[in-house]
C-alpha cells in the first residue's frame, strides 16, 4: 500500500510539473509573419489598399511586404536593454496576446500611438 501511494504521489508531482505553461520570450514570440490589421489609439481598422504584413527573422531582419504594390523593404530591428523592440530607430513596447500582437510606441510623439497586428500562419 505504501508503494502505491509513494507511486500516485510521484505522478501527481510529475504530472504538476509537466503541466506549467512556458513563458516565451518576446524575441521568440515575434518571430514570424504579422499582418497589420488596425493603427490608432484605439482599434481602428485599416483599409485593404494600406495593408502590408512584416515578416520578423531570426538574424534580425525585418521584412516589410506591401500587399498593393507587391513591395518588399528589407530593414534591421533588435531588442533594446529596457525590452523595448527598436526598428529603424522607433522604439516600440510589445505587447502579445494569442494570435496578436499591439506596438506601442515609447515616445509621445506619434499621431496615432498604436499598431495591431494578427499573426499569418
Amino acid at each position: 500500500m505504501k508503494i502505491l501511494s509513494a507511486f500516485i504521489l510521484l505522478l501527481l508531482f510529475t504530472l504538476s510539473l509537466s503541466c506549467k505553461d512556458e513563458e516565451v520570450s518576446p524575441q521568440k514570440a515575434i518571430l514570424g509573419k504579422w499582418e497589420l490589421v488596425g493603427i490608432g489609439n484605439g482599434k481602428v481598422e485599416i483599409s485593404a489598399n494600406l495593408k502590408w504584413y512584416d515578416e520578423y527573422l531570426e538574424d534580425s531582419i525585418l521584412l516589410q511586404h506591401e500587399y498593393s504594390r507587391g513591395k518588399i523593404v528589407k530593414t534591421k530591428y533588435y531588442w533594446e536593454s529596457n525590452g523595448f523592440l527598436n526598428t529603424d530607430g522607433t522604439t516600440y513596447k510589445c505587447v502579445f496576446y494569442k494570435d496578436t500582437m499591439q506596438l506601442d510606441y515609447a515616445h509621445a510623439n506619434a499621431l496615432f500611438m498604436t499598431l495591431f497586428y494578427k499573426r499569418v500562419k
